[in-house]
């Protein structure tokens, strides 16, 4: 009897977790790396969000997600007087806290991965680096499946990503 007790109630706390889960979700983005470097100027990336809601209590969300950036228009650097450019293409995964239905706010925490080039006057140069990174989000769901949302990513101590981003549910 205990054990047919047991069963049924690890039975059903795994058909409520799965029903909290609120599944997959992927979308696009594009945005500024603010490097807070002098010399250099904002590059343009974009890049795609990939996420999983694996738990749901009233309007309170935790999901894992990755995010992989790259550069779309390199940005303008000056280094000792001379002209040149620089881009920066990145790999990130996250443990994301969401609030809200309609309209929410969402904190992430996680790691970053970064590859940095960065070409002056015939010479360049490149470097990755891998650091803690952390961000929030205000986003608008618009229909149940459909979301927009503005970002802000610390990549790492020197870069900053703002981003515009759509996120569809499956």
């Amino acid at each position: 009897m205990i054990r047919q007790t047991a069963f049924a109630l690890l039975a059903t706390a795994g058909i409520t977790a799965a029903h909290a889960a609120s599944g997959v979700y992927l979308g696009p983005s594009v945005g500024i790396m603010d490097a807070d470097a002098n010399g250099f100027d904002d590059a343009t990336n974009a890049g795609v969000l990939l996420g999983y809601e694996f738990f749901s209590k009233q309007q309170f969300y935790l999901s894992v997600e990755g995010e992989l950036t790259t550069t779309v228009s390199d940005g303008d650097v000056k280094i000792a007087g001379q002209k040149g450019d620089w881009d920066i293409d990145t790999r990130a995964a996250f443990l994301a806290a969401r609030v809200g239905d309609t309209f929410y706010i969402k904190v992430r925490y996680g790691a970053a991965w970064s590859d940095v080039s960065v070409k002056v006057a015939g010479f360049s140069a490149s470097d990755s680096d891998s650091s803690v990174s952390w961000g929030g989000a205000l986003g608008w769901n618009i229909t149940p499946e459909w979301a927009l949302q503005a970002d802000g990513t610390r990549i790492d101590s020197d870069v900053n990503y703002w981003s515009l981003g759509v996120l569809y549910r499956f």
